[in-house]
């Protein structure tokens, strides 16, 4: 598996359309850290906030992405 492959499959499985507090519809990605997600006007905002943020990471919070 090429790393591209593989974080291509990590956004896939943490980047999604879902619902805020307040019932709009905005991208959210997770923020492995602390579990809670990040939400974001576009897709392109939410994939970039969640590949910035993978460098921040632990062995052990990639292995849970």
């Amino acid at each position: 598996m090429t790393k591209q492959y593989q974080i291509q499959e990590y956004i896939n499985r943490n980047v999604f359309k879902g619902i805020d507090e307040l019932g709009n519809k905005v991208w959210m990605c997770i923020d492995l850290r602390e579990g809670d997600t990040f939400h974001c006007d576009t897709k392109k905002e939410a994939v970039d906030t969640f590949v910035a943020n993978w460098d921040n990471l632990n062995e052990q919070e990639k292995n849970n992405a």
